[in-house]
């Protein structure tokens, strides 16, 4: 399979079935340094298949341009996933917007890797999906997301209440935003 883009450092490819055994173990392997930031789940849904039937799901909302679910890896290791970065909620017509979602190997936090794959995306979304607005949602406890999306140009628009349901509580996100000016 070819990669979407290349960065200086990783490669990007659309998710799909193919691609479930290293997502399977990246989302293993992260799950306690997220669980903070992540939807609490029953151990049934950490197995291949429903990895399989995820990944499914999201090359079926690719194909109908609803989601852009890009899984990262470096350039000479296509085995491990490096982080993802995922487009959702992609709305076409009078608003060409999306949500941002990321996540990034927790043994690779603070070496610019998440810098350097959601940049690419926000520059893919503005350049070749000709999409205008971006919108990430950030639990306010996540300063080095919120570090993240600044540093890229994303304005904070206030307090989203309630915003997702995490680790048994409703959690308020901070909404950030980038247009393409």
């Amino acid at each position: 399979m070819q990669p979407l883009f290349e960065t200086e450092r990783l490669r990007a490819y659309v998710s799909g079935v193919e691609f479930a055994k290293p997502l399977l173990a990246y989302e293993k392997g992260n799950l306690q340094a997220c669980k903070p930031f992540s939807m609490t789940h029953q151990s049934s849904y950490y197995t291949l298949a429903s990895f399989q039937d995820i990944c499914s799901r999201q090359a079926s909302l690719c194909e109908q341009k609803r989601m852009l679910p890009l899984l990262f890896f470096f350039k000479e290791d296509q085995k491990h996933v490096v982080g993802t970065v995922f487009l959702n909620h992609i709305v076409w017509g009078a608003s060409l917007s999306a949500k941002i979602g990321y996540s990034i190997d927790h043994r690779l936090w603070r070496q610019g890797y998440g810098t350097e794959a959601v940049s690419s995306v926000v520059s893919y979304a503005f350049e070749h999906m000709e999409l205008h607005r971006l919108e990430a949602h950030i639990m306010s406890s996540n300063e080095a997301s919120r570090r993240l999306v600044t540093r890229l140009g994303f304005l904070d628009e206030g307090v989203c209440r309630g915003y997702l349901f995490l680790n048994g509580r409703w959690e308020d996100h901070i909404r950030y935003a980038l247009c393409n000016n």
